[in-house]
């Protein structure tokens, strides 16, 4: 009995044995057959290189069909001797048919046009929104005028306090850009020669508006003047970039936002020096060409965060004590437009235009007495690399705005569009001083310094 087991027992491992090894062939054979391999892509627009959200991908063989997410991303199973896929890839404005060949283990970015045709050619290589803005900025030197020039001018401010438009004045200055190359960027100094002035009656407020000047204006041009700017690379830390998909333009179009800090400091001229880090945030756009990287067009818009608490006030509430006078003020909004203009292979600034709004209000009772819009606008009218000797001497830092002549034939050439007002608006309000063409021809004989120093020393002209 005892060797009948043992024969049976030995007969069962054999058979047993047999049995284990068929199983791991057909498991084999079974893996082999259906083996995959997880295919990752992202769908970008050759457009603006900015991701493909939601749209349909179609794969022929397996014949599968995916969604893009969010971000432009879909994986999908492939068995693993594919040796070729075909996607069908269509979404708002976009129908294309895309070949790909192996190896599917690694994430695939899929570069495919807007409005394109099937089997339209494709890349796989892409920039991020950054990385355009660092190209264009590396450009600057290559892309900009780098050699010193003259630009007949227009240059225009205007307040709006308490809903009314006052205190416009307008020239023509002849500005001289000094301008220095350097490695990575060129510098400029600005000077100013004014051939034509006209301003409404003067309104005093506290903004001290006859102390603005186009010189301030200028030095917000991020192409001469980077160090100070949004456009500072050693600042990106702290940005983040995308890019714009609901334009159709032939320019890259890319949008920034910086919730720690803005280069608009709204007004005050010793900003950096008061502590007010925190106090404002930006968002912006940049429309950069896309075969030179040439900036061409630049928004900035400021906003004050609205549980920033100001620091250099003797009371509980979180306005700012302005300069000498006994009002708090509180920062609403700022609005920054730089657009250049392409001449001879260079680029040339062409217009500049800024705007700012500060709310005031009494300490004593915290009532708010004065809403102060500013308004500052720029434009280029024609460049030159000399000038006639009669401005030769004139050149200065700042622009002398002080008794000039009043030429009405020559102002009735001139006519710029307003970049933050309405024109007939703004008229009807200044006209409530009386005619313009008197408060034109009035201005032009009070020397605004003058006046100043008269103010301060009690009216009384010492």
């Amino acid at each position: 009995m005892q060797v009948k087991r043992v024969a049976t027992y030995c007969y069962d491992r054999r058979q047993g044995a047999k049995l284990l090894t068929a199983i791991a062939i057909l498991l084999l054979l079974s893996s082999s057959a259906f083996a995959q391999t997880n295919f990752r892509a992202v769908v970008i627009s050759k457009t603006d290189s900015t991701a493909v959200p939601y749209a349909a991908v179609h794969i022929e063989k397996p014949g599968r069909d995916v969604v893009t997410t969010d971000s432009g991303k879909f994986s999908i199973l492939l068995p693993d001797n594919v040796k070729q896929i075909t996607l069908h890839i269509t979404a708002i404005g976009i129908k294309s048919t895309i070949v790909l060949d192996p190896p599917f283990d690694k994430v695939v970015y899929i570069y495919v046009d807007v409005n394109s045709s099937p089997l339209e050619e494709f890349s796989l290589i892409g920039s991020s929104a950054e990385e355009i803005v660092r190209q264009a900025i590396a450009a600057i030197p290559a892309n900009y005028a780098n050699v010193s020039y003259f630009d007949h001018s227009f240059y225009r401010r205007y307040q709006k306090v308490n809903n009314c438009y006052v205190n416009l004045s307008e020239a023509s200055p002849v500005v001289m850009f000094r301008l220095k190359p350097e490695k990575s960027m060129i510098t400029a100094q600005e000077a100013f020669s004014v051939t034509q002035l006209r301003r409404s009656k003067y309104h005093p407020d506290i903004m001290n508006a006859k102390e603005d000047n186009p010189a301030d204006l200028l030095i917000e041009n991020p192409v001469y003047h980077l160090e100070i700017s949004s456009l500072k690379p050693q600042r990106f830390a702290s940005y983040q970039f995308k890019f714009d998909t609901a334009g159709k333009s032939n320019d890259y179009v890319i949008q920034y936002t910086c919730n720690d800090f803005s280069t608009d400091h709204h007004g005050i001229s010793n900003y950096d020096r008061m502590g007010l880090d925190g106090e404002v945030w930006e968002k912006g756009e940049l429309v950069i060409d896309r075969e030179t990287f040439a900036i061409k067009k630049i928004s900035r818009k400021g906003l004050r965060h609205k549980d920033y608490i100001y620091k250099y006030v003797p009371i509980p509430n979180n306005r700012f004590r302005y300069a000498n006078h006994d009002y708090f003020f509180e920062f609403i909004e700022g609005d920054l437009q730089v657009e250049y203009a392409l001449h001879d292979g260079r680029w040339y600034l062409d217009k500049i235009a800024r705007q700012y709004t500060n709310e005031f209000y009494t300490p004593l009772f915290n009532e708010k007495v004065f809403v102060i819009t500013d308004n500052f606008e720029w434009y280029s009218q024609s460049i030159s690399r000399f000038t006639t000797a009669d401005y030769v001497d004139k050149f200065y830092p700042i622009m002398a705005t002080a008794i000039h002549n009043y030429d009405s034939q020559y102002w009735s050439q001139i006519n710029y569009p307003f970049q933050f007002a309405n024109k007939d608006t703004l008229y009807h309000d200044l006209s409530k001083d009386g005619p313009l063409e008197n408060q034109f021809s009035d201005e032009s004989s009070i020397d605004e310094y003058a006046r100043k120093r008269s103010k301060s020393a009690g009216d009384d002209g010492r």
